[in-house]
C-alpha cells in the first residue's frame, strides 16, 4: 500500500475511564456510529469536520 502526503491514515487510542461519564456516546446528537446493527459499518470519516 502507498501512503501519499496527505493521505489520512487511522490510529486508535484507548484510555481508561476515570471518574464520571458526562455524556455517554449513545446519547450524543451527532454520534456517527449510533444507528443499530449487527452488519459491518462502513467508515464515515467523511462526516469529519477538520
Amino acid at each position: 500500500m502507498r501512503v501519499y502526503a496527505g493521505m489520512p491514515i487511522g490510529q486508535l487510542i484507548y484510555f481508561a475511564v476515570e471518574g464520571e461519564i458526562e455524556t455517554f456516546y449513545n446519547t450524543k446528537g451527532n454520534a456517527k456510529y449510533n444507528g443499530k446493527t449487527i452488519r459491518p459499518v462502513e467508515s464515515m470519516m467523511w462526516k469529519n469536520s477538520f
